[in-house]
């Protein structure tokens, strides 16, 4: 062979080994869309759940986007796996011809899909419906071609429309080019050869017509792919959220950059405590009875609910209440002494400033708005007196008895006895009911009529307060004190079930209170859960966050308020037929009229689904003790009825399982959350010869911090993977099986 031959063939060699060289393709979503837009929050809502990377670029029409240095890296490694484009800028004039074929050329190289919502029929392959354009509720069924995946997507949901407006597609014929005309090319328009696939359908409008088309998968001559709905959206939908879902999935080939995990946790406040209605008494009870405390069957029953539920969940749920306990409703008399122990006692009053007779004589409104809000011009009763007004350090007096500080040891008197049913049973862990709960710390007491006599001997007592937005440092001290001690008695410390290290103060309160927060601090207690009917108890930055205390705002730096969201069942209330008449005195007015229990929780269950399981939000849900009854011959509480609302509505549109978590595991998972964030990981796959994935890497953007590992959870091919990597670092990984679609004329 002679030189020249032998120089040819090393350099083809070489080409062929440049050529095959995989291409690396990072796994984030670009999201194009107009100024100003905010129809996309739908989409960046459901991607910052997973954790997923994206980036958000407004495009102005006629704007000089470089999409070269957008879509490339310099090492030519493509710098997105797919994106999202909503409003349809390619066919509404905000990108130039060349733009577009820009756009289309880098989903050839890189085989990178896209997504578009508010698509013009004929853009997408569809002939439009003119006369059947609008915005009324018209069910929507995916068909036999919809890419579920492995979303997780129940194929039989029926999706609801009203308020998102759309011009359908015909289901026939569909065509064969997909044509738009804007901007420069308004006048010859772009006429790609493409092959529609309907993958959303509308119900028909008349009888025996056919159905028309919501959604479309089409894939182009040129080998591009691309998911494509004929319908605008929004966060307020449903719908919306669960396409968002479904988009990301199909959009990144099953490469999903974090996590999935639908929680559901119900914590039922102050359990073991007495509490008073404001209404008539529920029916089937003596209308001289004021209050109501769970009884032990009430308690009992729920066990076994919860054992039937797990067993119409999808595989891997467990769904258990959380019940954030005051022990001082359980601590019984004395052998020998009268059940109410005679003796002087002192009713010490713990009212918040808005149930003082100022709040309402000054004409006051502050206390919903917050501090900031408030006018300068307020009386000054009213501009402290806001749930964020921030108490001064040292500010009070000590209201809980010195008495208190050994009161704990009375307990384990050999004459001691337990006087309740459900204390007893919590000791004795009689039918499991210590272990199928979770127990988390809500103070010894809570409010006055509710408190626990402290006895200084046997007989002279006084009653404790809960409320810690005046607390001093003591009352909260002990407050904490004697309810970890009742834990202890009780025997609920030591269980797998228990929280120690976060907690939910009564009324929410003591948050903005730093010596009662430096109090729990001392004591183990770190965290407590937030309103988050209350804008300034939420992280502003991330909902996925929590919201860290500072000594400017709170009096105390660095506890953490653990995001919660309210209910429409309500703390006083312990029957349908209650919580109903609440509930309509306060939206009779919104809906124009008296709403039924089953309309109340259809719309808490479509709540809960789009905000929180779908949006893939932790937060868990606020109910109280008197919701565990079972009064009303239904043989379900409040809090059953529902969960059971919830989880029906949520099964009808994914397959998920559904867990709770008790409250310390909760905290675990917002901190896990927080760390991966700072971690700021970015994920990348090598593609090689044929579409097959070869590896995926992982790096961390954030400054080296000692030995500190990051986790980087990937869901991949239905499955799920975390892949360690150092803080600052890299990681590589071989993941077998995995697969990414190329055009043919570039694979």
């Amino acid at each position: 062979m002679t030189p020249t031959k032998i120089m040819c063939l090393l350099l083809a060699l070489l080409l062929a080994v440049c050529g095959a060289r995989a291409m690396v393709v990072q796994l984030e979503v670009l999201v194009l869309t107009a100024p100003g837009f905010s129809g996309i929050g739908f989409m960046t809502q459901v991607m910052r759940g997973y954790g997923v990377p994206f980036t958000v670029v407004p495009v102005s029409p006629g704007s000089s986007l470089n999409l070269t240095e957008l879509l490339w890296t310099s090492d030519s490694s493509a710098r997105f796996a797919g994106y999202v484009m909503y409003p349809n800028l390619e066919a509404t004039g905000y990108l130039t011809h060349a733009q577009v074929e820009e756009l289309w050329d880098f989903q050839r190289k890189t085989g990178a899909r896209s997504v578009k919502f508010g698509a013009w029929p004929r853009s997408v392959g569809l002939e439009p419906d003119n006369s059947n354009c609008g915005t009324s509720d018209v069910i929507m069924t995916f068909t036999d071609s919809t890419p579920i995946g492995a979303s997780g997507v129940n194929p039989a949901a029926h999706l609801a429309s009203g308020g998102l407006w759309r011009c359908p597609g015909k289901a026939a014929p569909l065509l064969t080019t997909c044509a738009m005309w804007a901007s420069d090319f308004a006048d010859a328009g772009l006429h790609t050869p493409c092959t529609p696939k309907p993958i959303l359908q509308f119900a028909p409008q008349q009888p025996d017509a056919a159905p028309q088309v919501a959604g479309v998968l089409v894939k182009y001559q040129d080998g591009r792919e691309s998911l494509a709905f004929v319908f605008d959206c929004s966060d307020h939908s449903t719908t919306c959220m669960l396409l968002g879902h479904l988009s990301l999935g199909w959009m990144l080939q099953g490469l999903v950059p974090g996590e999935r995990r639908a929680l559901l946790t119900v914590q039922l406040d102050d359990f073991l405590l007495t509490t008073y209605f404001d209404s008539s008494a529920p029916a089937g009870l003596s209308q001289n009875v004021t209050s109501y405390r769970s009884s032990l069957q009430d308690v009992l029953s729920h066990v076994t609910w919860q054992q039937h539920l797990k067993l119409r969940l999808p595989s891997g749920s467990d769904i258990r209440l959380d019940l954030p306990f005051n022990g001082g409703g359980v601590i019984g008399a004395k052998a020998g002494a009268a059940a109410q122990p005679v003796g002087n006692s002192l009713a010490v009053d713990d009212r918040s400033c808005i149930d003082m007779p100022a709040y309402k004589d000054l004409n006051c409104s502050c206390w919903n708005v917050g501090t900031h809000a408030c006018p300068a011009d307020a009386p000054e009763f009213c501009r402290n007196c806001t749930k964020d007004w921030p108490k001064p350090l040292g500010f009070g007096k000590n209201r809980v008895p010195q008495a208190a500080v050994n009161f704990s040891s009375l307990w384990h008197d050999p004459q001691f006895r337990l006087e309740d049913p459900i204390a007893t049973a919590l000791k004795n862990n009689e039918g499991g009911i210590a272990d199928a709960f979770f127990f988390s710390h809500h103070t010894f007491t809570h409010e006055v009529g509710a408190g626990l006599r402290l006895w200084a001997g046997a007989e002279a007592g006084t009653e404790t307060i809960g409320n810690l937005d005046n607390a001093t440092a003591f009352d909260a001290a002990e407050q904490l004190s004697l309810n970890a001690d009742a834990a202890a008695f009780l025997g609920l410390s030591n269980r797998s079930g228990f929280s120690s290290g976060c907690m939910v103060t009564p009324q929410i309160s003591g948050l903005h209170n730093g010596d009662a927060l430096a109090a729990l601090a001392r004591q183990g207690v770190g965290c407590a859960v937030g309103d988050n009917t209350w804008s300034f108890l939420i992280n502003p930055d991330n909902p996925h966050h929590m919201l860290y205390t500072t000594k400017k705002e709170h009096g105390y730096n660095g506890f953490e308020i653990l995001p919660r969201f309210a209910t429409e069942i309500y703390y006083n209330c312990s029957t349908a037929s209650q919580n109903l008449a609440l509930y309509n005195s306060l939206y009779r007015s919104f809906y124009g009229r008296d709403s039924t229990i089953d309309e109340l929780m259809q719309r808490e269950a479509v709540r809960v689904v789009r905000d929180g399981l779908l949006s893939l939000r932790h937060d868990p849900y606020m109910m109280h003790q008197a919701n565990l009854a079972l009064l009303d011959g239904s043989g379900k509480s409040l809090a059953m009825h529902w969960v059971e609302a919830v989880v029906a509505e949520f099964g009808k549109y994914a397959s998920w399982p559904l867990t709770s978590l008790k409250l310390d595991d909760l905290r675990a998972a917002f901190l896990a959350r927080q760390a991966r964030d700072e971690c700021a990981l970015s994920y990348a796959i090598e593609v090689g010869a044929g579409g097959a994935v070869t590896a995926v890497m992982v790096k961390s953007g954030a400054a080296a911090v000692n030995s500190t590992q990051c986790l980087a959870p990937l869901i991949a091919g239905g499955s799920s993977a975390t892949i360690p990597v150092a803080r600052g670092g890299s990681a590589r990984v071989e993941l077998p099986g995995l697969s990414w679609h190329m055009p043919a004329s570039t694979a």
